[in-house]
C-alpha cells in the first residue's frame, strides 16, 4: 500500500497529459528527400528510380538466367554414350 501512495502524486501527470496527445511519425521517405522511388512497372525503362528490392529482384532473376542457361549450354547433363552390348557378345562370355 505503501507504494500506491507513493506512486499518488504521479497519477495526474500520466493520465492526462502524455495520454491526450497523438505521436506523431513519418518515414524518411516522405519528408521528400531526393526522387521520389517508383515501382518497376510504372517506369519500366528508368531503373534509377525504381525502389531497392525491385533493383534486387531483377538483378538476382538476370543472375538466375545466366547461371541457368550456363549450365545447359557448358555441360549440364551431357554424358558419353557407350555402344550398347548385342545378345551375340553376351552369348560369347
Amino acid at each position: 500500500m505503501s507504494a500506491l501512495k507513493r506512486l499518488a502524486p504521479l497519477a495526474p501527470r500520466l493520465t492526462t497529459s502524455n495520454f491526450s496527445r497523438q505521436q506523431q511519425r513519418g518515414f524518411a521517405a516522405s519528408v521528400g528527400h531526393g526522387d521520389a522511388k517508383v515501382n518497376c512497372w510504372e517506369q519500366p525503362t528508368n531503373i534509377s528510380n525504381w525502389k531497392e528490392e525491385h533493383i534486387v529482384f531483377a538483378v538476382l532473376g538476370c543472375w538466375g538466367v545466366g547461371i541457368y542457361s550456363a549450365i545447359k549450354i557448358f555441360g549440364g547433363g551431357k554424358k558419353e554414350s557407350t555402344p550398347a552390348a548385342s545378345p551375340e557378345q553376351l552369348d560369347k562370355h
